[in-house]
């Protein structure tokens, strides 16, 4: 049957079993080329289960991290199989490669290279897979949203278009689908159109018919509001049938969704053991994570993942998980709820790397042979020869997306610079910290914390639409409410001052504060004050940051270490699109809210 009629029926049904095969599919125009058609037999087995998940889990040991022998002994019976997962993570849209560290990978010599771009991640794709044969390929999950044009302007359509010519088998969902809601991501699944022309919504792209493989989640309830998601699939490679389990963790900071999400425990439990019901034992695991770390290593296995407990308590039926993770790649091997080692891997964000898995399977009992497996992170180097269909892909994309790129939104009466004055003040990251606070006071934020060298131009002087605004502010962080006290918020200040810029953090107009650099390290900040009355120790402020200053990836930030922390539910450049349309035409702000003294 088609893809998109299985898809479709979503619906209350206590248990519900559906079957996908790999042909035809959405794809089929893409022609005989395409990874997805060259499969021999895949394909993939539902079950849908609603309500209250049932299963009691007995309590299991913590692991620990590449150390000892497996605790599993094995007779092999016969020369084993290998079977290659290939799986990349956070993908964000990321169809070009995105500049600065998003972009950017450490080499075996130790130096940071650029690394990613859609075109060179297909060319790496195509030789992994060349090289085993046949290979599965997953994506983790926060594969659409990002802000690049071709991404934001286009409904995230040329990112499914990729994925479907990459010959993805299967993606998680993640944050980013799961914020972007269920209509949308039912309206990747299926366009709703009939005709060619109807299907023709971006020319000169070519028309959309919707994705070619299932989105995963083993702990989502299944409902009408619900994201359209597969607890599990099973794929044939060669003799083999490898089940794939896929779990986004849920997030008390995260604004809410009409997709709920269970205990990713119990859900996998329940799923595995459909999966081993209906004989297959080799798994692999999808894991998308709020966990951050900022390894630049693919060679490296960061803490952050291993002491993520998930990766330690997950099923021991799950032979290998590759988790996606808000940074860059890690290798692992970790122990497991019975002292066997699992493969652990996570590919780098934005396409920057492609995780590989080479499963040993016993041929005989279709059991995966641990100690065999072996894993390793494949850097998107640009010496590759990019493919030229995804290089066409972009192209057309961005030509689609060109008139609304550059579309008026607002103006500036003259050019706002991002350098920095004799305090460390920027008047363009003065301007970001307005628009941020003034996105957010509604949702509580009583002042903003900006980071300088978060942009990357000027703001010009004239006409601004979206292209040159993305220009000037391209990571697409999101924007953290982080309610604190006043001791943690100057404790904040205290710590930003000697790493940010040249001394010290943007902020919104309502603050204002003092750097002695006669003080010592950490202790630097005095004279702190929000709307004109200094900073109260005791009181509790929310302060609007973006995703990086409240990451811990920044040196330990204190606003990712203290305080509560919620999503806003806008992203960095939603706020300037806003403040540009609102506060218009926009002028360089009068400076003094940093005074330096040495």
């Amino acid at each position: 049957m088609r893809q998109q009629s299985s898809w479709d029926d979503m619906n209350s049904s206590l248990v519900g079993t559906r079957v996908w095969s790999g042909s035809p599919s959405p794809a089929d125009h893409h022609g005989p080329g395409s990874p997805s058609l060259r499969r021999t037999a895949i394909v993939t087995l539902v079950i849908v289960a609603i309500g209250a998940l049932v299963l009691t889990l007995a309590g299991t040991p913590l692991a620990g991290a590449r150390t000892g022998e497996s605790g599993r002994p094995w007779t092999p019976s016969e020369e084993t199989q290998s079977v290659r997962i290939l799986g990349i993570g956070e993908f964000s849209g990321a169809l070009t490669r995105p500049v600065g560290f998003q972009g950017q990978l450490r080499d075996g010599s130790g130096n940071v290279r650029p690394a990613g771009g859609g075109a060179h991640l297909a060319a790496t794709v195509g030789k992994l897979r060349d090289q085993a044969g046949d290979a599965m390929l997953l994506a983790t999950g926060d594969s659409i949203g990002g802000t690049a044009p071709e991404a934001a302007l286009l409904g995230d359509r040329p990112t499914i278009e990729f994925f479907n010519r990459l010959g993805v088998d299967g993606a998680g969902v993640g944050r980013r689908e799961l914020e972007k809601g269920a209509d949308h991501v039912r309206s990747l699944v299926r366009p709703g159109c009939r005709t060619e022309q109807d299907c023709r919504v971006d020319p000169p792209l070519p028309p959309f018919r919707g994705a070619a493989f299932p989105f995963l989640a083993s702990n989502v309830f299944p409902s009408p509001d619900a994201a359209p998601t597969f607890p599990f699939a099973i794929h044939r490679i060669g003799d083999v049938r490898v089940g794939v389990v896929a779990v986004t963790l849920p997030s008390d900071s995260a604004p809410e969704t009409t997709t709920r999400l269970a205990d990713p425990v119990k859900a996998v439990n329940e799923t595995v053991e459909a999966l081993q019901f209906l004989g297959v034992e080799a798994i692999v695991g999808l894991v998308q994570s709020t966990t951050v770390h900022g390894n630049l290593d693919p060679g490296a296995c960061p803490d952050e993942l291993t002491e993520l407990d998930l990766v330690k308590r997950l099923d021991p039926a799950v032979d290998a998980l590759i988790v996606g993770a808000s940074g860059g790649p890690a290798t692992c091997r970790v122990r497991d709820a019975e002292n066997d080692e699992r493969v652990v891997v996570a590919p780098a964000s934005h396409g920057r790397s492609v995780t590989v898995v080479d499963l040993a399977v016993d041929p005989a009992t279709g059991d995966v042979i641990r100690p065999q497996t072996s894993a390793f992170n494949q850097t998107v180097n640009l010496d590759i020869e990019p493919d030229p269909g995804t290089e066409e892909l972009v192209r057309q994309a961005g030509a689609a997306a060109a008139p609304a790129a550059r579309t008026p939104l607002g103006s500036a009466t003259e050019t706002i610079p991002r350098r920095m004055d004799a305090n460390g003040e920027s008047p363009l990251a003065d301007v970001i910290a307005d628009c941020q606070l003034h996105a957010t006071r509604g949702r509580g934020a009583q002042l903003a914390l900006s980071n300088p060298d978060s942009l990357r131009t000027d703001l010009p002087q004239g006409p601004l639409d979206y292209a040159t605004l993305h220009t000037v502010q391209p990571y697409g962080d999101r924007l953290y409410l982080v309610t604190v006290t006043g001791e943690e918020l100057q404790a904040a200040f205290d710590h930003f001052a000697d790493d940010i810029g040249d001394n010290g953090p943007a902020v919104s107009s309502n603050v204002s504060y003092t750097v002695d650099a006669r003080r010592p390290v950490g202790a630097r900040v005095t004279e702190l004050r929000v709307d004109d009355e200094p900073v109260d120790p005791a009181r509790e402020y929310t302060v609007v940051v973006n995703e990086f200053l409240a990451s811990p990836e920044f040196n330990g930030s204190p606003l990712a270490e203290r305080g509560d922390r919620r999503e806003a539910g806008l992203t960095d450049i939603d706020a300037l699109l806003r403040y540009v349309e609102d506060e218009g035409p926009l002028s360089a702000p009068e400076p003094g809210r940093v005074r330096v003294v040495r």
